[in-house]
């Protein structure tokens, strides 16, 4: 008899993880399709909350796992940290400060609100002070804290080392 207990024990446990796998794995519309880029960029659209910082480590050890789509995760890890620095280097050459299309441009993004993306990101990380106003309304940049960004370790860099 106790050999017949430990067999349904194990049929439930297994009945359970079956049941559970079916509940809890994503939905099929939960899962964005298209190029790497593309699914990161509805990832955060989704995602990024204000206050919440967007954990670079955590995307790529658990949501982005294969090599492309952690290629294409790098890839925007390099323009989040370029962004600042470039709007004020762009600002200060022209006079101008520049709008999210032409940052799109100068980081060949081209996902529609794939930078207004990156903003709020940046935006909702307590940890990264503020560059940029924004326009509530249209998400265009309205001011450029130069100081703060040249003053900054990791976003101020490039201009620093001109």
């Amino acid at each position: 008899m106790t050999m017949f207990k430990w067999f349904a024990v194990a049929v439930l446990a297994i009945l359970a993880g079956v049941v559970l796998f079916f509940f809890l794995r994503p939905k099929p519309e939960d899962v964005a399709t298209g190029d790497p880029e593309t699914r990161i960029i509805d990832y955060l659209k989704k995602n990024v909350r204000p206050g919440q910082p967007v954990l670079v480590t955590e995307l790529y050890n658990n949501v982005f796992t294969s090599p492309e789509e952690r290629e294409a995760l790098q890839r925007l890890y390099d323009v989040f940290l370029k962004i600042p620095a470039s709007a004020a280097e762009i600002y200060m050459k022209t006079g101008k400060i520049p709008t999210l299309e032409e940052l799109s441009t100068h980081f060949q993004l081209k996902i529609p609100g794939e930078m207004d993306v990156l903003l709020r990101a940046m935006e909702s990380d307590p940890r990264v002070p503020k560059f940029f106003e924004r326009d509530a309304t249209t998400g265009e940049i309205t001011k450029i804290y130069v100081d703060r960004i040249a003053s900054d370790e990791r976003f101020g860099r490039p201009l620093r080392n001109r």
